[in-house]
């Protein structure tokens, strides 16, 4: 894999909440690159990051954004209609509210920037 893929592998990974030991552990595994260049990527992450994300539109990434929230939705309603546990119920309910409100902030993001364009 070259330079580029290998670092948008490791926004992805990062991306998914992976701490950097532990995406440089499974890069390193996934990718047979040692170590040392993976962290040397996290090192200069500040001088290539913004030029690879230049690259990618922005409703694109918002899109992808928008489909984790969902997810996240319902996976937590799953939870809240299998648990009976009163506590596991509110705090479903907590991530319930805060993903729709961060939903409705997304999609206005996605409206406000269509509307730049046309």
């Amino acid at each position: 894999m070259d330079t580029v893929g290998r670092r948008l592998e490791l926004l992805k990974l990062k991306g998914l909440g992976l701490s950097q030991a532990e995406v440089v552990n499974e890069l390193s595994q996934k990718l047979a690159c040692s170590k040392r260049v993976l962290y040397k990527d996290f090192e200069s992450r500040e001088v290539w990051q913004p030029v690879l994300q230049s690259v990618v539109k922005s409703e694109k990434v918002l899109l992808k954004v928008l489909n984790r929230y969902e997810q996240i939705y319902r996976q937590a309603s799953l939870r809240f209609i299998t648990t009976s546990v009163k506590l596991a119920r509110m705090a479903v309910l907590n991530i319930m509210l805060k993903t729709n409100s961060l939903m409705w902030r997304l999609l206005f993001c996605l409206k406000f920037l269509a509307d730049k364009r046309s």
